[in-house]
């Protein structure tokens, strides 16, 4: 009899250890699933932050991009509009000074005296401004060949090497040429870089402002 209720006791007892250590197995259970979705929710967080961040950064880098295109084209733009107004201005001095000067072969002091300083400070700049090469070669070209030429002729008129009616058509033929071909060609490439601006809805003058 004493066995038997020895072994009621212990069968008792081993119920009660089972039921009191399974509430602590879920609660250790629950509580680890609440840690891992803490961190999985962090790593999410972190992944989404890291996402952003490029993808802002690749947004900022594209529109930094696109600014910079647009006001080297604007830039190229006003260079245009300057050398075809230095060209314009050289052009009539040198037809005045052949007009006045060397057609009528004027003595070779006056030739020498009242030979026009021609303005090169645009086409001085250029050589140190980033975008001139944006500018079509075939006007580069022509500008640098008037200015050549025409100080050859000068030049060749005062040493005698030439005569001075002759050089003085010469020069007459060379600031044609400017006028009905160079300054021409000129004008129409600022305005082909205004148009395409404005199609891209930028306004000459519009990037300076911001």
């Amino acid at each position: 009899m004493s066995v038997k209720v020895d072994q009621h006791q212990s069968q008792e007892s081993t119920s009660r250890s089972q039921m009191e250590k399974t509430p602590l197995v879920k609660k250790l259970d629950n509580q680890e699933l609440k840690n891992t979705g803490f961190w999985l929710t962090q790593l999410f967080m972190i992944i989404s932050t890291i996402v952003g961040v490029y993808l802002a950064a690749q947004s900022g880098l594209e529109q930094a991009l696109t600014f910079d295109a647009y006001s080297k084209m604007e830039d190229n733009y006003y260079l245009r509009q300057s050398l075809h107004a230095e060209l314009t201005d050289n052009a009539d001095a040198i037809e005045a000074y052949a007009d006045e000067f060397l057609i009528r072969s004027r003595p070779l002091q006056e030739i020498k005296d009242f030979r026009p300083p021609l303005d090169r400070y645009v086409w001085e700049t250029m050589k140190y401004n980033p975008t001139t090469l944006e500018t079509p070669s075939s006007l580069i070209t022509q500008a640098r060949r008037f200015y050549s030429h025409s100080d050859n002729l000068m030049d060749r008129a005062e040493r005698r090497a030439l005569g001075a009616n002759y050089a003085g058509k010469q020069l007459k033929k060379l600031v044609k040429k400017l006028r009905e071909q160079t300054l021409p060609d000129l004008k129409r490439s600022a305005e082909q870089l205004k148009k395409e601006l404005s199609e891209k809805g930028v306004e000459i003058g519009s990037l300076k402002e911001t």
